[in-house]
């Protein structure tokens, strides 16, 4: 009988096949601790991390269904002390080494040059193809994608992915950065929004002594991802740095990818020689996902986070109810089952239709009260016990920073407020800050459900 975390990794390490068996980065992991929920094991990088995520990790979990429960999850933390630990560190990085000659199939006595760590290619590694699902809304799309990640710099140079938001275009340039690495380790590959990229260019020009390495970090990349290009728009300086970047990028068959909520010549305020390059390529649209695949959606975002027990019922219901985006929908999903565990309820058909104020014909979520900036101000500052004039003050205690970011996110979700209207109610000069405290409460939502829990409970005061 297995009792320790050890004995049941090198149970599940026995069972993998032997190239999985011979492989460093498995061998580079820790076991913590084994539960009938989750089998938490400790790798020393976020790389190593990827690297068996996008390798191993359907395996490895096939098989602790079989040993443990198909409810038992595989949970990786990155904990770089573990390297310390790990067996014949020298040896493994001799084969780190002799596995990267294979791979480039090269001979000469040059240096290679050295790979990102997964914090400076800003990938997600969670974002896989694996975790896509496929249906007539995207299968082009995805398709392209997928062959971009295989073949890059070739055929769909550049990619242009459009369509609204939440509907997985972030997914997919994740998924093909971190499949170009699986692939090709030593590829320099970079994800970035146009909000950093246009930040990284400003400073660049306030710390003059950063230009040539601004210009040298993006436009030596082997692949650029770049999300949400339609905040170039009306910023001349960027686009002109883009501009050039591209061409760069583009006379050395670098792939480009880039993802926009509307197409090129859509894009009213972008000069007309970017429009023109963005539609040199190929221009892909992902649209909301029909009922079946919403549903498998669903499906796969319990499976994921080893929701079990929810009934499919429940999931159809859901299904019907959202059709505005992915987010939305998996939002929803959260938010029935954050109530249910609160209220100690059963997550029934009837539950689902109470907390979604809709019993009867199922309709699109709506609000049931007008939310106003005030009004979410109000409800952030109640929920974390401080004052409104702290949350729209310039201080910036840890506290203050994270309910603020929240507050403002909320306007932005639940309100029509432009960016810039956001910044003037929080005492803002700059509309780019709110723009980065969405994208912070997007990704602590993508990385922490306690967090989402929280941020979904405050949304439901007015949906």
């Amino acid at each position: 009988m297995r009792h320790t975390p050890n004995e049941v990794w090198l149970e599940i390490l026995e069972k993998l096949s032997d190239t999985a068996r011979q492989d460093v980065y498995l061998h580079q992991a820790v076991p913590l601790s084994i539960t009938t929920e989750a089998l938490n094991i400790a790798v020393p990088s976020a790389y190593t991390r990827a690297r068996i995520e996008e390798r191993f990790r359907a395996d490895i979990q096939r098989v602790l269904a079989t040993l443990i429960g198909a409810q038992c999850a595989l949970i990786l933390t990155v904990d770089e002390s573990t390297s310390e630990d790990s067996t014949d560190l020298e040896e493994t990085q001799h084969e780190e080494s002799l596995n990267q000659l294979h791979d480039s199939e090269k001979t000469s006595d040059r240096d290679e040059p050295a790979s990102l760590t997964q914090s400076e290619t800003g990938l997600n590694p969670n974002y896989r193809f694996d975790r896509f699902i496929v249906g007539s809304s995207n299968m082009i799309c995805h398709a392209t994608a997928l062959a971009v990640s295989e073949n890059p710099g070739r055929d769909y140079n550049p990619l242009f992915i459009y369509g609204g938001v939440g509907l997985g275009k972030t997914h997919l340039l994740h998924a093909i950065g971190n499949r170009l690495l699986a692939n090709q380790p030593d590829k320099k590959v970079l994800y970035v929004t146009s909000e950093t990229f246009m930040n990284e260019y400003v400073e660049s020009i306030v710390n003059r002594g950063s230009a040539q390495g601004f210009r040298t970090k993006y436009r030596t990349a082997d692949m650029l991802l770049i999300d949400d290009i339609q905040f170039l728009q009306r910023k001349e300086g960027t686009q002109e740095e883009f501009f050039n970047t591209f061409n760069a990028l583009h006379m050395n068959s670098n792939q480009i990818v880039m993802s926009s909520d509307r197409t090129p010549d859509n894009l009213e305020n972008l000069e007309e020689r970017l429009q023109s390059r963005f539609q040199s390529g190929m221009v892909a649209e992902i649209s909301m996902p029909q009922y079946e695949i919403r549903i498998a959606i669903l499906r796969q975002k319990c499976r994921d986070q080893g929701w079990g027990g929810v009934p499919d019922e429940v999931l159809s219901y859901i299904a019907e109810v959202v059709t505005t985006n992915i987010r939305e929908l998996e939002g929803t999903l959260l938010r029935l089952i954050a109530q249910a565990t609160i209220l100690k309820e059963d997550l029934t058909l009837e539950f689902a239709r109470q907390v979604l104020n809709d019993v009867g014909t199922p309709s699109p979520i709506r609000l049931r009260k007008t939310a106003t900036s005030r009004g979410i101000q109000t409800a952030v500052a109640d929920h974390f016990g401080i004052e409104i004039e702290d949350l729209v003050s310039q201080k910036r205690t840890r506290e203050l920073a994270r309910a603020r970011q929240i507050a403002m996110y909320m306007c932005r979700e639940l309100t029509q407020m432009s960016y810039s209207n956001i910044a003037q109610v929080f005492n803002r000069e700059d509309h780019t800050t709110i723009m980065h405290a969405c994208r912070q409460i997007e990704k602590t939502i993508e990385e922490n459900d306690e967090e989402q829990q929280t941020i979904t409970l405050l949304l439901n005061q007015f949906r």
